[in-house]
């Protein structure tokens, strides 16, 4: 199925004809009081530049057909989007019958050129008013312009040459119309190009919070309370899914229980379905597989080949209550870490990362553990954490944070060690999924 089906096209023209015109419509109240303002004004200049009293009828033209665009505007009438639209190109229109009108007058006079001028400045100012196709424009400039230079012509009462400069009003009007459409065009373009692209951000932003979803399920739904031990943990995926994954396992007829925690490279959802496999792979062996180096060994067979450019790092530890002994195995992973009276220090064992190799032998080491013993396994958005004037926060910060902390309960614990990545970088956000989890023994 395809989950990002196109808007229509009509619906996204409608859409792009209504957010345009309410683009306009903002300033369309401040436009039409403009031109009636300007309309008495102009009244009293062709008073003084001699033309005769029709010019006055010209000039109320636009003008009343402005007001009339405001009445529409400002009443119930508003909501009628085509009349809105057809007395605004109105007023456009009154502008342009306006100035032919007043070119006719004029023709013989020494003003003549003036208005030409000014035929052109309205001629812009439409262009900058309009939001429509050419189709809009063409009787709006045409019309009246045509009319002015036939009147003109038959009149005979200027020379030709004068005519040809009124004619070079069409081309800046043809112009003007040519770019309208282009405009038109380009902006219809970028808005069809939004809509679809916001349109499939929503899909994919409903995907994502169904992965974000999927993967809380995978994990740990409550904590574990084991008699011997105490554990905690903090999951910070960097845009709410992510690549980390762990999971506990009880062996209560051995009183023994276990830990596992791996980190897919990349993040987002790639590395949520890779560790998705790993979790799928975890639940076939969960109540069977007590050798930490054997659990590693049969997840990476099944992984290799089939997480493309993906590898897993991994630890998996499992811990006896009745011996206290800690038995683990580490595929490629970030060190674990032992606090032990204030003595903190890293636990290191041999092995390669999951998911490349096949036929791979994980070491498998041994320590015990004694009453107030912590063990702290994380994974690498901790230490690789980065201020931009002191590089990463590391291996050698993240053990005096543990130090500083040891202290505190489990849970304060592992805050304090967040806040304190926090306060090294700046900020809250994380650039990598980070994952901590603590095992302290009682």
């Amino acid at each position: 199925m395809n989950h990002f089906q196109d808007i229509p096209e009509s619906r996204l023209k409608e859409e792009y004809r209504q957010t345009v015109l309410e683009k306009y419509l903002r300033f369309s109240v401040f436009g039409g009081a403009m031109i009636i303002c300007a309309m008495a004004y102009f009244i009293y200049e062709d008073h003084v530049n001699g033309l005769p009293k029709i010019a006055v009828f010209f000039r109320l033209l636009p003008a009343v057909l402005a007001a009339l665009f405001l009445v529409v505007r400002l009443t119930a009438l508003r909501n009628r989007t085509m009349l809105i639209i057809n007395f605004y190109y109105l007023c456009m229109g009154g502008l342009m019958i306006m100035m032919a009108g007043l070119l006719v007058i004029v023709a013989p006079t020494k003003n003549y050129e003036t208005y030409v001028l000014g035929t052109v400045v309205v001629i812009f100012c439409v262009y900058l008013a309009s939001f429509y196709e050419m189709k809009y424009l063409i009787p709006v400039y045409g019309v009246p312009l045509a009319a002015a230079i036939i009147i003109i012509a038959v009149s005979g009462s200027i020379p030709v040459r004068r005519i040809m400069i009124l004619s070079n009003t069409l081309v800046v009007a043809f112009v003007c119309c040519l770019l309208t459409e282009i405009q038109n065009r380009i902006r219809y373009r970028e808005f069809r190009s939004s809509r679809i692209i916001e349109a499939r951000n929503i899909t994919l932003s409903k995907e994502l919070a169904l992965a974000m979803a999927v993967q809380r399920n995978i994990l740990p739904h409550t904590m574990p309370a084991p008699d011997a031990l105490c554990v905690s943990v903090a999951y910070i995926p960097m845009i709410g899914i992510g690549g980390d994954l762990y999971d506990f396992f009880e062996f209560r007829e051995q009183d023994a229980f276990g830990l596992f925690v791996c980190d897919v490279s990349g993040h987002g959802v790639s590395a949520a379905l890779v560790s998705s496999m790993v979790k799928a792979h975890l639940s076939t062996v969960r109540h069977s597989c007590t050798s930490p180096a054997a659990l590693l060994g049969y997840i990476n067979e099944r992984l290799v080949g089939q997480i493309g450019d993906h590898f897993v790092t991994a630890f998996y530890g499992i811990y006896r209550a009745p011996d206290r002994s800690f038995t683990f195995a580490r595929a490629g992973h970030c060190y674990p870490i032992l606090d032990r009276s204030g003595e903190v220090a890293e636990v290191r064992s041999r092995g390669s990362f999951l998911g490349k190799i096949g036929n791979i032998a994980f070491e498998e080491g041994v320590v015990r553990l004694d009453a107030g013993d912590r063990v702290i396994l994380y994974t690498d958005g901790i230490i690789e954490a980065r201020a931009d004037r002191e590089g990463i926060f590391g291996e050698e910060r993240l053990i005096g944070a543990i130090r500083e902390h040891r202290d505190l309960d489990n849970e304060r614990h592992i805050g304090a060690i967040i806040d304190t990545v926090r306060r090294f970088q700046g900020r809250e956000d994380f650039d990598d999924d980070v994952c901590i989890i603590t095992m302290q023994v009682r």
